[in-house]
């Protein structure tokens, strides 16, 4: 019996000490993950999303990456960042300009940055505590691009965030939802 309490002791410890070490303030720098585990990485290709994780990171003014995912199929390779809607560490969404604003800068951080990528899907969620957790679906704002609209539409740099999101194509935000 004590050797058992023991062990779970240990257990717990090992467990706070793994816990506090994530925790830490990162003091702006992107999170780094302890041991092989990559939250962000989800997809097929952990190198490139690793890689395209930390360059899109570094390039919002409010660090709200979440999640990238890269596949490659038969040297047609593609990608998807979902980001954060609210501001990290206050209760404030993105407005509809701060989130188009987002979605082009992770656009063109993707497009200029990773040659390969052929197709990036870019997405924002809103958290919602499990406890208030319902069926409405917390995505927010959602575009597709592709890089041959990208490559045509570059060179207008004097476009609004809104017209190059909307040169691609349709761009969905959802209706504001009551709080």
């Amino acid at each position: 019996m004590r050797v058992g309490v023991i062990a779970g002791f240990a257990a717990f410890v090992a467990v706070m000490a793994g816990a506090a070490a994530i925790a830490a303030p990162n003091h702006g720098q992107p999170p780094r993950a302890i041991g092989p585990a990559r939250p962000w990485v989800e997809g097929v290709d952990p190198a490139v999303e690793n890689e395209l994780f930390y360059s899109t990171y570094g390039a919002l003014q409010s660090h709200n990456v979440l999640k990238v995912y890269a596949f490659s199929a038969g040297g047609y390779e593609s990608a998807a960042i979902r980001f954060s809607g609210r501001v990290p560490h206050e209760a404030r969404d993105l407005s509809v300009e701060e989130l188009a604003h987002e979605a082009v800068v992770l656009i063109r951080t993707t497009f200029d940055g990773f040659p390969a990528i052929q197709h990036l899907d870019v997405w924002a969620t809103v958290p919602v505590a499990q406890s208030q957790a319902t069926s409405v679906e917390n995505t927010v704002f959602s575009v597709s691009a592709d890089r041959s609209a990208y490559e045509q539409i570059d060179v207008h740099h004097d476009m609004t965030d809104m017209g190059f999101l909307a040169s691609f194509g349709r761009v969905w935000i959802a209706p504001p939802v009551p709080r």
